[in-house]
């Protein structure tokens, strides 16, 4: 049995050394992704070796108890560190005090590290027999505060990526919080190494996912994602699909050069999501041309959203009159009265005639961009 289990936390080891290498030659993660993830996979590899090292050395041999008091204090010390840090690899906030986040496991190692000589976490008789010690909630408070930190940035990035993928998410994260929580409870049964080194492995690939299906600038779903659920749609035989196109975009990224450009992008594209997230699901699908895809708003709905969303945009534009107009058209889809195809060309067809009355508009005596406000919804053809 323990050379099974050995062999088997071995090929873990191998296993995360793969994930690791992989990880480093991946261009989708920055530098601090990188670095938090390769905290994740060494503290891994070092728990892995943890656990080999109490199975070997955790028997009833008073001279194993040296070997075994270390392997002890390396398990408990870097425990916590692993979900803490695999919950920075999504997290986008420069915190100031991140020290503060990692004060709980910061402490536990301490008392581990303490824990030969005090028998604080845990301690070790002098026939190896392994107790808890009286400060082993410091280690549970430390591992729930580390759980913590990671559910909360698993709904940050749910909520990121318009909870799209949200149920696999959190499936990921019960995954890891059941694995870890049964070897807190049964020190004797050892889950840690295969459920944390597992869910490593599916973070990664989710995340790859993740940044396949959406735009790098604007964290909208990208044009691969919006050709995806068109098709759900046309399979689905009904829906709506809305269009943005920003008017006059060419002008702003010459007038004001293309750092500006990219900062009006996002500032729309975050106003989309803002007016648009409760009827569907929101897409960058070209430079400046953006689309909403639902498959359960009708039109009162959409009419609303566009209502807030021209809201939002007189109310940033009011703080930054730079800020370009945005033309749209939307469309209802249903299979009896029309294709798919149709649908989206009604949808474009619609916006460009927007686009053309928003250049009389501010073309007009008296009127500029900066004091556009009429909605467009007072002139939308039925």
């Amino acid at each position: 049995m323990l050379e099974n289990y050995v062999a088997l936390s071995i090929t873990n080891i191998l296993a995360m050394l793969l994930l690791a290498f992989v990880v480093g030659r991946n261009n989708l993660l920055d530098r601090k992704m990188k670095r938090f993830f390769s905290t994740a996979i060494f503290c891994t590899i070092l728990v892995i070796l943890a656990e080999i090292g109490t199975s070997v050395f955790g028997q009833p041999v008073a001279s194993f108890s040296l070997p075994n008091m270390f392997f002890n204090v390396l398990g408990f010390s870097l425990s916590p560190f692993i979900t803490i840090s695999l919950a920075f690899v999504f997290n986008h906030k420069n915190y100031r005090n991140i020290f503060y986040l990692f004060l709980p496991a910061v402490t536990n190692m301490l008392l581990a590290m303490l824990s030969p000589k005090f028998g604080l976490i845990f301690s070790i008789s002098q026939q190896n027999e392994y107790f808890r010690g009286p400060c082993f909630f410091v280690y549970v408070a430390a591992y729930i505060w580390s759980m913590t930190i990671l559910f909360k940035e698993t709904l940050y990035i749910a909520k990121r990526y318009q909870n799209k993928d949200c149920f696999a998410l959190l499936l990921l994260f019960l995954f890891i919080l059941g694995g870890t929580s049964i070897q807190v409870l049964f020190p004797s049964i050892h889950t840690i190494w295969s459920c944390v080194s597992l869910s490593l492995i599916l973070y990664y690939a989710f995340f790859c996912e993740l940044k396949e299906k959406h735009d790098i600038l604007t964290g909208l779903f990208n044009r691969r994602a919006y050709e995806y659920e068109i098709q759900h749609l046309e399979s689905l035989g009904y829906g709506a699909i809305i269009f943005f196109d920003v008017d006059d975009f060419k002008k702003i990224n010459d007038q004001f050069g293309h750092q500006y450009g990219d900062q009006c992008l996002s500032t729309i594209a975050g106003l989309i999501l803002k007016s648009f997230s409760g009827i569907g699901f929101c897409y960058r699908i070209g430079g400046d041309e953006f689309g909403v895809l639902s498959d359960k708003a009708d039109e009162i709905d959409i009419l609303n959203a566009i209502s807030l969303f021209i809201n939002n945009l007189n109310s940033s534009r009011e703080q930054d009159c730079n800020l370009p107009l945005v033309s749209m058209g939307y469309s209802i889809y249903h299979k009896s009265e029309s294709s798919i195809a149709q649908a989206i060309s009604e949808a474009d067809a619609q916006l460009y005639r927007y686009k053309k009355l928003h250049k009389q508009e501010t073309k007009e005596p008296g009127k500029t961009n900066c004091n556009f406000s009429r909605s467009l919804t007072e002139r939308t053809p039925h």
